[in-house]
């Protein structure tokens, strides 16, 4: 395999609701990513559910938050459940709607903690009653409304979802104060981490010096601007030594590295295993 495989769900258009258990493709039990957001809420399941290399154990009524390219890998049964899935496109259709809906990519941000949200019994019937009614209207199929429809009960779903994270603790303490700039960085990071990797790229656009805006995110995140980058780089290669068959070299021009020497000291102190090692780690 030279890329890491997207997984094709059903997407009605741009958005999908279905059971879990009834969903099989070839990618079952395997890695794979998406190229829309997901939402898994899980009202039974057991086994582990690996994301971007990090192991959680599955549990009755839990919530994962996937993002577009993030790498996960469910076991082949033992969970049941729902997914929904959509695009941004689908969500904010028009400015009005940027204006108007619940900005939902803070609730899928990862800056501080990635982790799933536990779900309590009196959310979970909400929950239910909401992937129902979104239900109907998939059946109804009345074209010039129902996307306006399901939109809303999506909007509903996702404020529900916000409110459990916030009730979650232990899931996310500083949650409650995130700042608005954390999200707007992380975006950019993901969109020029391959090519700009110094903190005065990403400062001018918040017209900023690196050292205010490597103020704002240790109090918010406890990191620098420089560990975000580094850590969306490594994450990347991690991916691509773990998931494809590219060389360590084709690797590190990818992700804007011009010595592959350098590409693999980085790695190291940031992985603690060279490129090889880690690769040889994963097909073990």
């Amino acid at each position: 395999m030279d890329t890491i495989p997207y997984q094709q769900l059903p997407l009605n258009g741009q958005f999908s609701v279905f059971e879990v258990e009834n969903f099989d493709t070839e990618l079952a039990g395997l890695p794979h990513r998406h190229h829309d957001f997901q939402i898994l809420w899980f009202t039974r399941a057991k086994g582990e559910h690996i994301v971007d290399f990090v192991t959680y154990q599955m549990t009755d009524n839990s919530i994962f938050l996937l993002r577009p390219g993030q790498v996960h890998q469910l076991p082949k049964k033992g969970f049941f459940g729902f997914s929904i899935t959509f695009t941004e496109k689908f969500y904010f259709t028009n400015k009005h709607d940027r204006e108007t809906l619940y900005d939902f990519t803070t609730l899928f941000d990862d800056s501080q903690e990635y982790a799933p949200i536990r779900v309590s019994l009196a959310a979970a019937d909400s929950f239910a009653l909401i992937i129902r009614l979104m239900k109907q209207e998939l059946a109804a199929q009345f074209e010039s409304s129902g996307s306006s429809v399901i939109k809303h009960y999506l909007n509903a779903f996702l404020l529900l979802a916000e409110r459990e994270k916030k009730h979650n603790a232990a899931n996310s303490p500083d949650f409650l104060n995130h700042d608005a700039r954390i999200i707007q960085l992380r975006r950019l990071v993901e969109i020029h981490f391959r090519k700009e990797h110094q903190a005065a790229f990403y400062a001018a656009h918040f017209a900023l010096t690196p050292k205010r805006l490597n103020e704002i995110t240790r109090d918010a995140i406890g990191k620098t601007v420089t560990d975000m980058v580094h850590d969306r780089l490594v994450l990347e290669a991690k991916r691509q030594l773990a998931f494809s068959h590219r060389s360590v070299k084709e690797i590190c021009y990818e992700l804007g590295f011009e010595d592959p020497a350098y590409f693999s000291r980085f790695f190291r102190h940031h992985a603690a295993a060279s490129p090889q090692e880690f690769r040889e780690t994963m097909f073990k």
